[in-house]
């Protein structure tokens, strides 16, 4: 089910991987990854059957979610602890399994039972586990075509995509059960014996719908918690004194942690898409949040490595881990890498302690700002102007940019296509840097609530169906895949994907192509033909 990529991307010249993107790293991670997907299946149907029964499953329901949101992490785990991991999903799956059977006897009706095909002891070594995975994944694809093997994996990422938005909206203490159910039910699908393409297909769009209002609900809740975003300027430059890093993009923890530390002397500085809680005004009033540290949103190998505190990573965020920051990072995640220390509940006591203990920055340094957000009402203007130009003919084609990876390949290759592009084509951009004469750029840190805030706007005015527009997404991740398929299926006619190797497997985006229309960027001079 998951293949060996290497993930390196050009931030910086540095590699990078986070569990946003459709990478692993060894293969023996894969078999792993394999057998664990096995014991989400199983442990699935059973809680889909409760379910049904009326019986309360929300830790079984809670435990799938956020195995499939964190399952094609690459975080360092030692031996034992993914022998640790397994044994929890193998306990939960029997005691969920055993309540079911308990309810199908006490109702007088007979039991519906899966085939395991994993046989667990307690003397089971690593190893064992890993060979078990392996012969199991072999069987599984030796007699399906490469598009059911493609739209399998199609499959997993848009349900990873949907476990990772519904974690966020759990985050702010609400839930959405209709999601919940589809998550079971995409699993029960994944187990399934016969795969056939088109029934995927059904189910791969239903998905990305239900995600898609999750998208939505995250937009509103964020909203109602924080604001409206605005334009601001962050700064860059780092000050003498105790810090701590904040990286992923958990605006809720950024806000517990602001409060635990309030009258201490301790900045704060945030990291990588947590860019985007400085357009909220609600941050505004912290005098401990300072600015913004590194260079590149997922560059964490070199962040980590040069930041002088203690660091965190909020809730989902599965980032690459390296010895070289071990015990001074934190994470608020359950199942915590090696070297990393597990924080219990909301409680930051030995975040801030690392980092008073830490050396701190001994001078600071000075960089230029960096400008993030936007404001709606004055977009909304914008947004009427360019309908108005399109209507009398100044501007003929309208191309969207999404959010990116921000590496240098693809900056380079933006550059030369601006220059192909006609004089009448408009350039939206959320990543690229965009020349004022040529269109405009809103830098919202990659949040996806916010992007759809700005996009909902646009398209009450230019209908998403318009021939005039085209979508270029240039983050390979599994979340960015997920709402292709969601453009595609309310009828955007061009989207475009950046050239995702070794991210995403060359099979799955001829895949893409095939079954969605979904096309590879190849060079800039013949992209901007087609746009």
């Amino acid at each position: 089910m998951f293949y060996d990529f290497n993930n390196a991307e050009e931030s910086s010249g540095y590699n990078v991987c986070n569990a946003r993107g459709a990478c692993s790293i060894t293969p023996r991670i894969t078999s792993l990854q394999e057998v664990i997907l096995i014991f989400l299946k199983h442990l699935s149907f059973y809680t889909l059957k409760l379910k049904n029964f009326g019986v309360e499953v929300e830790k079984q329901t809670s435990t799938i979610i956020k195995g499939l949101a964190s399952i094609i992490s690459s975080a360092d785990y030692t031996d034992e602890q993914m022998l640790d991991i397994i044994g929890m999903y193998y306990s939960l799956y029997i005691k969920t399994r055993n309540l079911y059977k308990a309810e199908c006897q006490n109702l007088d009706m007979e039991c519906e039972e899966l085939k395991f095909g994993i046989k667990i002891t307690p003397q089971m070594s690593l190893s064992g586990v890993i060979s078990q995975g392996e012969k199991m994944f072999l069987e599984k694809y030796n007699n399906v075509s490469t598009t059911q093997r493609n739209m399998t994996e199609i499959l997993l990422f848009v349900l990873k995509s949907l476990c990772i938005n519904l974690l966020e909206l759990k985050s702010y203490g609400e839930s959405d059960e209709s999601a919940e159910r589809e998550v079971l039910k995409g699993l029960e699908i994944l187990g399934s014996k016969r795969l056939h393409a088109q029934k995927l297909k059904e189910k791969i769009e239903k998905i990305v719908m239900c995600d898609n209002n999750i998208l939505k609900k995250l937009s509103e809740t964020q909203i109602s918690n924080f604001g409206e975003i605005r334009e601001v300027s962050v700064s860059k430059t780092t000050t003498k004194g105790k810090a701590i890093l904040v990286s992923g993009s958990s605006l809720v923890d950024l806000r517990e942690l602001l409060a635990q530390t309030q009258g201490k002397d301790i900045d704060i500085y945030t990291h990588g898409d947590l860019l985007i809680a400085h357009a909220f005004r609600v941050f505004e009033k912290n005098e401990n949040l300072k600015g913004h540290y590194g260079d590149c949103s997922e560059n964490c190998i070199l962040d980590f490595a040069t930041f002088p505190g203690a660091i965190i990573l909020t809730r989902n965020s599965y980032q690459n881990i390296e010895y070289l920051y071990r015990g001074r990072l934190f994470t608020m995640d359950d199942l915590k890498p090696n070297g990393v220390v597990k924080l219990e509940g909301n409680d930051f006591s030995p975040l801030i302690n690392s980092a008073l203990n830490a050396k701190g920055f001994a001078k600071g340094r000075t960089y230029p700002d960096v400008k993030i957000g936007c404001n709606l009402p004055e977009l909304a203007q914008k947004f009427d102007k360019l309908v108005e130009d399109i209507s009398n003919g100044k501007i003929e084609k309208l191309l969207i940019i999404g959010h990116s990876n921000g590496g240098f390949s693809q900056s380079e290759y933006f550059s030369q296509l601006f220059k192909h592009l006609g004089r009448k084509t408009f350039v939206l951009s959320f990543s690229q840097s965009v020349k004022s004469e040529i269109g405009l750029t809103i830098n919202l840190a990659n949040n996806l609530p916010s992007i759809y805030s700005v996009l909902k706007e646009l398209f009450s005015r230019i209908p998403i169906t318009s021939d005039k527009l085209s979508i270029v997404i240039a983050r390979c991740d599994v979340i960015s895949i997920a709402h292709m398929i969601s453009l595609k299926k309310k009828g955007a006619k061009k989207i475009f994907l950046s050239n995702c190797q070794p991210k995403i497997n060359p099979s799955i985006t001829e895949t893409l192509e095939k079954m969605y229309d979904i096309r590879l960027l190849s060079t800039a001079e013949k992209d901007a033909k087609l746009i």
